[in-house]
């Protein structure tokens, strides 16, 4: 064998040694990829939800903002803050849901008058441990 053979063979062993390297990281990365955005790897289990609730009317107010999960149907209440209207909340809910949402509002002249208001629909599913979501009813 001569010299010139053996420097090609091994030029030849570094690209192929080179090309399965590439190769193994972009297929790792491909997995990574598909772990933490499909599986969930790296999702919090929940996520603190805050922000606003209004509710429509000058002489109303919302006391309370209810989430209702769509797969169990557990419910999770958080009483509103501020006393005005919009008014704050904070809740803590499980991640990877989707819930129902209902605003409870009470009339501020006559408060023994109110009721309950379709806020919509959260669907939760984040890698983020905080969201800040705004809602009207």
């Amino acid at each position: 064998m001569n010299e010139q053979t053996g420097e090609k063979r091994s030029s030849n062993r570094r690209i192929a040694i080179a090309v399965a390297v590439v190769f193994i990281v972009i297929i790792l990365g491909a997995v990574v990829y598909y772990l933490y955005n499909t599986v969930g790897i790296g999702k919090p289990s929940q996520v603190t939800v805050s922000g606003t609730v209004t509710t429509v009317g000058d002489s109303t107010r919302p006391t309370k903002i209810t989430f209702t999960s769509v797969t169990t149907e557990q419910t999770y209440i958080a009483a509103t803050s501020g006393g005005g209207n919009p008014a704050t909340y904070t809740i803590a809910l499980p991640n990877g849901d989707t819930y129902t949402v209902t605003i409870t509002w009470v009339n501020t002249i006559l408060s023994i008058f109110g009721g309950d208001a379709n806020g919509g629909t959260l669907n939760l599913d984040t890698h983020q441990s905080s969201i800040t979501q705004n809602w009207a009813g």
